[in-house]
């Protein structure tokens, strides 16, 4: 058992040293740092070591015994294996393997673009690495003090690696510093150690290499070529002669069933002389993906690239909208910050413009006063972002509406088949209350004569489920059902006097191309910059890409694909199990979703 069990150990030594020289060709195509860069691509094989050591521990009883004990070496190979293949794709489409690709290569695999000669060497090479698996397996270090030593010392520098490692990219990610988050998504499955907390105490402690400091964009990295061919050419835009402003009105965790005169009255009076797309799908399930969509007009997948680089590719229409001359406000009281979502969507908003510090009640107010207070002649772009409908469902004693309210709240937690009914009423509440704040904003601004030359956007980031799928979901960011995704959009153009309904399906994606076109004379193709579409000419039978924190999906004549489980279901109703849609639909949507990504040879696919 002794033999064994150092023999284990054995094997995942070289199965991490065997992953080294794969993470090395991963970052082949990095840009080049300095020191503390190369450190840190170089201590990305702690994460990978440790990794690998936890799966030695929980693999260890399998270990031990002689009738399991070759499921390590099986166990290794099918991870060599996947970091090959992954390499693979990853050097022809600069993205990851997801579960998708994984069935569509059984399903079509000559739609991905696999040809037979290609499949037989990578099968040849896949059993050649499961002989080579098997000879690490029995490929024993000498025995006594020197095995020990070896194995000692492979441990201690993994997780002195991976110390370097964390207490890097803590500081990175706080301080958005490009030149070190550049390396993520160049590595599968990489979810490096992050603390908002920790960061300060990291740039305490060594301030000469960890100082604490906003990262800048990086003219180095701006000469190489990126993820993302991003935009494919830049927009050719024509400022009107009377340039419109722009009010962006997000809600938190809206769902698009609340929007209704019960719930929130003055919405509901403000759509009948404005467009309502009554089949209206965020970009997400979640804040992150659902604000990235709505401000990039791009498919969420994007985020990670762009979060990476987030100096580098900026939204372009806020970009746009600051070199046309206009004066920007952020009010939000979600904190962007920890995202990298300002420096992506807010770069160029002035600090004395962006409040995020503040309540709700408090953030309408200023941006009343300062509607009431501004200048007619000079365009405006204020966006605000409303939180007190995000769990736990703020709002004052005096707006209590609907009741009963749960006693404990988040209860359902307990319960997950527990009646929705008070936990609703308390988020309708919240909505309620929302509802009101905006019915301010809306009421001051139409005391001003700037009013007839406004674009105003109200929507929400997300929706919210209270168990309507009947299968224990509440809240959001646990599916893409209609409940978790559908979001209200309104749109009121500038002298828009008639209210109108569309009801083909339109997206988060389609604001930014929609607002760079009709408000800030853009005539450029749309496909230039964005995955969405005009909302005023929305085609029939689309498809969407949709995201969470933990994946991505796809959204195609109603049927969800969740790429990371592969599980198909219908989009109103999740009880309902779909089929694969056919393969030609799903490749032409991957193929949209990558339309940005950069090839090789630096020409976009």
């Amino acid at each position: 058992m002794k033999n064994r069990f150092l023999q284990h150990l054995s094997l995942m030594l070289y199965v991490w040293l065997m992953t080294m020289p794969l993470l090395a060709i991963f970052l082949r195509e990095a840009p080049v740092g300095e020191l503390l860069p190369t450190v840190y691509q170089i201590s990305s094989a702690g994460y990978f070591g440790l990794f690998i050591l936890l799966a030695c521990v929980v693999t260890l009883p399998l270990a031990l015994s002689r009738w399991t004990a070759w499921l390590a070496p099986v166990l290794a190979w099918l991870w060599l294996l996947f970091l090959s293949i992954d390499l693979a794709v990853f050097q022809l489409y600069k993205f990851h393997l997801d579960g998708l690709l994984i069935q569509m290569f059984f399903v079509d695999f000559a739609g991905v673009g696999v040809p037979w000669p290609i499949l037989v060497v990578a099968l040849v090479f896949a059993l050649a690495l499961l002989g080579f698996s098997f000879w690490l397996h029995r490929l024993t270090l000498p025995f006594g003090a020197v095995r020990v030593g070896v194995l000692l010392t492979g441990l201690l520098c993994c997780l002195t690696l991976f110390t370097v490692n964390s207490v890097t990219n803590i500081w990175a990610t706080h301080y958005n510093r490009e030149e070190i988050t550049v390396y993520r998504p160049y590595l599968p499955i990489y979810f490096p150690v992050e603390s908002e907390q920790k960061a300060p105490a990291v740039s305490a402690w060594w301030p000469a290499v960890f100082p604490a400091q906003q990262g800048q964009p990086n003219e180095a990295l701006a000469n190489q070529q990126g993820f993302a061919t991003y935009p494919a050419a830049p927009p050719v835009c024509v400022p009107k002669k009377a340039k419109p402003s722009l009010l962006m009105v997000v809600l938190e965790s809206w769902q698009a069933d609340a929007l209704n005169p019960r719930v929130m009255p003055h919405l509901s009076q403000f759509a009948q002389t404005a467009t309502r797309f009554d089949k209206h799908l965020s970009s997400g399930s979640t804040t992150v993906p659902g604000l990235f969509g709505l401000l990039h007009g791009l498919h969420p997948n994007y985020y990670d690239l762009f979060k990476a680089t987030p100096n580098r590719y900026p939204s372009l229409l806020t970009e746009t909208l600051n070199d046309q001359g206009y004066e920007s406000q952020v009010f939000t009281s979600s904190k962007l910050d920890r995202f990298a979502l300002r420096s992506l969507f807010f770069s160029k908003v002035k600090p004395s413009n962006y409040f995020d510090k503040e309540e709700d009640k408090d953030l309408v107010e200023r941006l009343v006063q300062s509607l009431k207070t501004r200048s007619a002649s000079q365009p405006y772009f204020d966006f605000i972002f409303l939180t007190s409908s995000h769990s736990p469902y703020l709002y004052p004693p005096e707006a209590m509406k609907f009741k009963p309210i749960p006693v404990i709240q988040g209860g359902f937690a307990l319960n997950y088949e527990a009646d929705a009914t008070q936990y609703k009423n308390h988020y309708h509440n919240s909505l309620a209350y929302e509802d009101s704040l905006v019915a301010r904003i809306l009421a001051a601004l139409a005391s001003r004569p700037e009013l007839a030359n406004t674009w105003i956007v109200v929507t929400g980031d997300h929706a919210e489920e209270f168990n309507e799928n009947g299968l224990g979901y509440w809240g959001h960011g646990g599916n893409y059902s209609r409940w978790q995704v559908q979001t209200p959009l309104l749109v009121k153009a500038p002298r828009q006097t008639q209210g109108a309904v569309e009801p083909r399906l339109s997206t988060h994606q389609d604001v930014v191309p929609t607002l760079m076109k009709s408000a800030l004379g853009c005539d450029s193709p749309l496909e230039n910059f964005s995955n969405g579409q005009n909302l005023f000419a929305l085609p029939e039978g689309r498809s969407t890409v949709v995201a969470s924190y933990k994946s991505t999906a796809y959204v195609i004549d109603g049927t969800v694909i969740d790429k990371m489980t592969r599980k198909k279901y219908d989009f109103n109703d999740m009880n309902q199990v779909r089929s694969m849609p056919e393969p030609a639909r799903v490749n032409a949507l991957m193929k949209e979703e990558r339309r940005f990504m950069s090839a090789t040879d630096g020409v976009s696919r």
